[in-house]
């Protein structure tokens, strides 16, 4: 009777395990999947998401639903979430497809991912943004819409005097433009970006059978959350998406 009850337990604790979080990338059959305004098979669908398009899972889809992620993304043709069913995402951090590039020791103010024969290398630095870098200034002077004729996350739209912005990202030596780099700035309360947590929440994953490398991270600041990642193929970079914090 014992060993009944021990797995009528473990059983149960598996259905009602709580469903994978975190960065996620689009993987399905049909070439795409649906981002859909709610957590249902028949609610309307917002946008049409290509395989490998990455995101990040904020945990299901709410209202009684496990079987949908509440996806946040980089999607201007529609709202910047909406919910995909979890059969139609893989989570790098738990495919054995993938390989985690893991931190390596270092004495200067910077950050080392390696593994697998792959090493990103992530430069923060300090900066001090002039305020005529920034335009649709409002009236109060301390919001703006642009910096340097783009949107900018990390600071919720306000005008920083000091912050961390990224000034490098190399994989395998190859860097990642300084363009791609623009505007996102990191939290800035340390004398260094590594005690500014500057360095905090980066992930890298490659995988092998095609030489794609994700990094991705999740800014979480009071001042303007963020999520960015770069994608890279045969070390060489192809795109970047960043989204902001909406929910």
């Amino acid at each position: 009777m014992r060993y009944l009850a021990t797995v009528l337990f473990l059983c149960s604790a598996l259905t009602h395990a709580a469903p994978p979080n975190g960065f996620a990338l689009v993987h399905d059959a049909d070439g795409h999947t649906n981002l859909r305004e709610s957590p249902d098979l028949n609610a309307k669908v917002l946008a049409k998401i290509p395989n490998g398009t990455p995101l990040e899972c904020l945990g299901d889809g709410g209202e009684g639903s496990l079987s949908f992620c509440t996806a946040q993304l980089q999607q201007p043709a529609a709202e910047d979430y909406g919910f995909i069913h979890y059969s139609r995402l893989i989570f790098p951090a738990s495919d054995k497809n993938f390989v985690r590039l893991r931190e390596q020791s270092g004495h200067d103010d910077t950050l080392t991912l390696s593994g697998s024969g792959q090493t990103v290398h992530i430069v923060a630095r300090r900066i001090h943004p002039k305020l005529s870098d920034f335009s649709g200034i409002n009236k109060d002077k301390y919001t703006a819409r642009l910096y340097q004729g783009k949107p900018y996350y990390g600071i919720d739209s306000m005008i920083p005097k000091s912050v961390f912005a990224l000034e490098r990202i190399t994989l395998n030596g190859q860097a990642v433009p300084a363009a791609e780099l623009q505007g996102l700035f990191l939290p800035d309360f340390a004398s260094t970006a590594r005690g500014s947590n500057a360095y905090d929440g980066w992930e890298a994953y490659y995988r092998r059978t095609d030489k794609m490398l994700y990094l991705f991270n999740s800014v979480n600041n009071d001042a303007g959350s963020f999520d960015m990642c770069f994608v890279f193929k045969d070390s060489k970079f192809q795109r970047r998406y960043v989204w902001a914090a909406s929910l």
